[in-house]
């Protein structure tokens, strides 16, 4: 026990010291993260982001650097252990912004603005650099550093380019380590169920009839989402954000995003809503599922409309305690640094690591502003302690100070 003790103490006197060290590796990442920002890289066509970050794999003399199936960049940061085990290392490369949107970054002192600057651009940005910040600062891990950026996570996508690689590879993954952008203080280390969703209306017009007296869209879907609401919710100050179930605590909806219709005047032939359905328990989620299949059967059948009701993502609930070491052993990082943890503990992410017993932990880089935004930012001055911080949980887990759990 005091071998482990004095061994965790090393890895948080050498963290301390780590920021100081870093600022000649500020322009690295910085530059990085322009030239990834600025490739587009919506879900299902991040092949370009993914070339670029293999040119940096392969420019920092990494072993098997490769894509997968899936698309998936990859490749490993050879350990010096006898013993063979591995750290995942993944930041998702697909953003929620369309090639057609402008990705040109703006910087200034204290900030580099842009779609999806934070998420998750600068995310990737840590992985083409880390491999140089190691090297140039003589930090060697015994364990194998299996570096990702993973493919298909956000929306349609589902995780599918983590979960491609957790099912199919061979190696022995220890823990997993997923970087964001933001927010500096995230540490995520488990996922609730969820599930994601789309209800597209469409409803028929007819060519001859007057202006105005046509059926709409927008109408027959706000029925459905009226019917949706009308399940046991109680009434809050903002119920088209988050409602939460009465019956089962952590339990929302999100009403995420309604799309329909060209102009006032016209009635919409189709229309779309976007949602979620959070809760800690994948049995309230099946049922809640049922039952939204129920109410668009209901409402499609009484009013002539096609309303289809599709998943899209979902989510299983779980990940590792509170009292696990990796947990633990972060908070410690994090205070080291003078970073304040973050409340929140979930992440999706998590869940594709749960499904195969590997304890994962989700991290954030800096602060960032306007997530989903065009006009994203990111500020600049806490990056290297979030980079830090992610070198002193690897040193941690490559010390065994997470192992016993």
């Amino acid at each position: 026990m005091t071998e482990a003790i004095s061994q965790e103490d090393q890895v948080l006197h050498r963290v301390r010291r780590l920021p100081p060290s870093l600022e000649g590796f500020r322009e690295m990442l910085l530059a990085n993260l322009i030239m990834i920002g600025e490739i587009p890289a919506p879900t299902y066509a991040e092949s370009q982001r993914i070339e670029f970050l293999k040119q940096r794999f392969t420019e920092c003399g990494l072993s098997n650097c490769s894509t997968d199936d899936v698309g998936n960049g990859l490749a490993v940061l050879p350990g010096s252990g006898e013993r063979r085990r591995s750290v995942l290392l993944t930041a998702h490369a697909d953003t929620p912004f369309s090639s057609t949107v402008p990705h040109t970054l703006t910087v200034d002192t204290q900030r580099i603005t842009g779609p999806a600057v934070a998420d998750n651009s600068l995310g990737l940005a840590v992985l083409a650099t880390l491999p140089s910040i190691l090297e140039q600062l003589d930090i060697r891990l015994r364990s194998d550093i299996v570096l990702m950026g993973a493919t298909r996570s956000l929306g349609r996508g589902d995780l599918a380019g983590l979960r491609f690689f957790l099912e199919n590879n061979d190696l022995p993954i220890t823990a997993g380590i997923s970087v964001e952008g933001a927010q500096l203080g995230r540490l995520h280390y488990a996922s609730l169920a969820s599930l994601g969703g789309e209800i597209r209306c469409t409803v028929r017009q007819e060519s001859d009839a007057e202006e105005g007296s046509q059926p709409s869209a927008i109408a027959e879907l706000t029925e459905v989402i009226d019917r949706i609401r009308a399940l046991p919710l109680p009434e809050v100050p903002d119920p088209i954000r988050a409602l939460p179930l009465p019956e089962v605590p952590d339990t929302t909806l999100v009403l995420g995003a309604v799309e329909g219709g060209t102009s006032y005047k016209t009635p919409a032939k189709s229309a779309l809503l976007r949602f979620q359905l959070r809760s800690e328990a994948g049995k309230v989620l099946a049922d809640l599922e049922q039952r939204i299949e129920g109410i668009v059967e209901e409402v499609s059948l009484d009013s002539g409309a096609e309303i289809r009701f599709e998943v899209i993502a979902r989510t299983n609930a779980g990940g590792i305690p509170a009292d696990h070491p990796l947990v633990i052993q972060t908070r410690r990082i994090m205070a080291s640094l003078g970073i304040q943890p973050r409340s929140d503990r979930f992440s999706s992410t998590v869940s594709s690591f749960i499904e195969h017993h590997v304890p994962s932990i989700t991290l954030g880089i800096s602060k960032a502003h306007n997530l989903s935004q065009c006009d994203e930012s990111v500020e600049i001055e806490p990056m290297l302690k979030g980079v830090a911080q992610l070198i002193g949980v690897l040193l941690t887990i490559d010390g065994d100070c997470c192992d016993g759990h």
